[in-house]
């Protein structure tokens, strides 16, 4: 097999074709900062699919809106609407201070422009809806049952002995929320449960969307809250207490204005007090956000600048003291990053693809860096430091091809160098898509990935089928590659080794009377690693919707 894999690496390389992403993956890149698939939270895309089937209401936002739209987006909608009334159209939308065509075209699927204003509008989404999922694999099973109204949502989710439950009920001012759920506060200094993006490949990774108290609906229970909260709102405050079965205690408070949003939040974990103020402004496209905390008797925070340059060109800056003893960690933590960001003036409409968001920019670039001094411990270690550097480039060719490349490269004063150069292209055309990735890894030993991809999405019916080639000397050069999958599983394996692998995802939608619909999705792959035996996999999920 290593005879013919250079060759092999050669040929998809040369196909260099890379598949679009799905609605959610856009829209969670947009939100997370992320410049790759691979860095994304899990939960985030989770959330983000169950609002495609119950998108969050332009003209009547309710507090769900937070797990999508930022505080002053939602104080810019009610600004905009007290001054214009209802907005009609995602182009108007796109008009409106806090969002712009960008936002707007990956937000579209996870919003509505529902409006008792429109002749003859239904109101489609106050009604309850229903949702079951049952996934079936090789080593285990699991079932999601999930019921969404217009003033409450409750859910359970279960698999191999582990599993989420939540009840979350608005009752006027009130919010009610049992069960799991993630608390994330501010810049994430002094609190933010579950996954937490270090990496800063993009501007928009420099400043976090903090998302409160949200209930969690996942297979996993690892790392969020299971216990009791209760929030309430009046106008531009909103408070909450939470607490669970940990023995954690939280009290949080915020303000909201047109440009600004303060909050305090108030922690008891395992005895030991935590206390925090954030902020964060906006003013004429310039966001300024921080926060400061004391934490296991230590002060640590964060600051961030984002503002526009001359022309297309985005500036952030970014400064973060977190020390060893108000982490808890080994090693503490003083850092300084920078990131800018361009976009073309120029547009290309996408083939297959009318009205909003058919159109995207013909090129976009982006260049981050982070220097990190790691201070010495108490143990008489040395001090350690770290460089790391992103340089994203995306090119739209043309209606059907675009391409993607991407630089990172680390330092650190322990251990070798790792260098990253990966190189994606697309092409679409209507249903039919087609992908394929050639990258390269050096960390004291060398890696190989690439892959090759080809699908159709039409109607009721999706398939993709995926050959990928790898050659990993040594786990330091490991590379993970994000998986297609059904919803509500999201696959980042790492890549290591030499071998193989072949994957056919697909699926099937039929809707009923009675707006009751029916998706089943198949997922078959097999790898091949050098001196191991075949490693076949199987997983089915069926997912009823009413």
């Amino acid at each position: 097999m290593k005879k013919y894999f250079p060759s092999f690496l050669f040929i998809l390389f040369s196909l260099s074709l890379r598949a679009q992403e799905g609605e959610v993956l856009r829209a969670a890149l947009y939100l997370g900062g992320a410049a790759t698939i691979e860095e994304l939270d899990a939960s985030l895309v989770e959330r983000l699919e169950a609002l495609r089937g119950h998108p969050v209401r332009v003209n009547r936002p309710s507090r769900r809106a937070r797990e999508l739209l930022s505080g002053y987006q939602l104080a810019s909608l009610e600004d905009y609407r007290r001054r214009c009334g209802d907005i009609l159209s995602w182009e108007e939308l796109a008009l409106v201070d806090g969002f712009g065509p960008e936002a707007v075209s990956a937000l579209k699927p996870f919003l509505s422009l529902d409006s008792e204003g429109l002749p003859g509008a239904v109101d489609t989404l106050s009604r309850q809806r229903r949702q079951l999922l049952v996934r079936v694999t090789e080593k285990n099973w699991g079932a999601k049952y999930k019921s969404v109204g217009d003033r409450y949502q409750a859910g359970a989710a279960w698999r191999s002995g582990d599993g989420t439950f939540h009840a979350d009920v608005q009752l006027g001012r009130h919010r009610l929320l049992l069960g799991d759920y993630n608390a994330r506060f501010g810049q994430g200094a002094a609190h933010w449960s579950g996954f937490a993006m270090e990496s800063l490949s993009t501007p928009a990774a420099f400043i976090r969307r903090a998302t409160g108290l949200r209930p969690c609906w996942s297979f996993s229970s690892e790392g969020v809250h299971r216990g009791a909260a209760w929030e309430y709102g009046r106008g531009a405050f909103q408070g909450a207490l939470f607490a669970d079965a940990r023995g954690t205690l939280g009290l949080h408070a915020e303000g909201l204005s047109r440009s600004f949003q303060g909050g305090f939040t108030a922690l008891w974990e395992q005895g030991s007090p935590t206390f925090s103020l954030d902020g964060r402004s906006n003013w004429k496209g310039t966001d300024l956000a921080g926060e400061m905390a004391w934490k296991n008797g230590a002060p640590g925070g964060k600051a961030a600048l984002s503002f526009p340059l001359e022309g297309r060109f985005r500036l952030a800056l970014q400064a973060r003291a977190l020390p060893s003893r108000f982490t808890g960690k080994k090693y503490g933590e003083y850092a300084l990053a920078e990131g800018t960001s361009f976009g073309s003036d120029r547009r290309v409409q996408l083939a297959g693809k009318t009205g909003f968001g058919s159109s995207v920019q013909v090129f976009t670039a982006s260049l981050t860096a982070d220097a990190a001094f790691l201070p010495k411990p108490e143990t008489g270690e040395r001090d350690r430091w770290q460089l790391r550097a992103w340089l994203n480039l995306n090119w739209q060719a043309g209606p059907r091809w675009g391409w993607a490349f991407r630089f990172t490269e680390r330092f650190r004063s322990w251990e070798a160098a790792r260098s990253d150069w990966r190189l994606d292209a697309r092409f679409g055309t209507g249903p039919w898509q087609a992908a394929a990735r050639g990258e390269y890894v050096y960390c004291g030993h060398p890696g190989f990935l690439s892959y090759l991809e080809g699908g159709y999405k039409g109607g009721s019916l999706a398939g993709y089928l995926r050959f990928t080639g790898f050659s990993i000397a040594h786990w330091d050069a490991r590379i993970y590659c994000y998986e297609r999958d059904a919803p509500g599983t999201f696959s980042v394996p790492a890549y290591n080794g030499t071998g193989a692998s072949v994957a056919l995802t697909g699926s099937w939608k039929h809707r009923f009377p009675q707006r009751t619909t029916l998706k089943l999705y198949l997922r078959g792959a097999c790898v091949f690693r050098s001196g191991n035996p075949p490693s076949p996999a199987l997983r089915v999920q069926l997912q009823l919707e009413r």
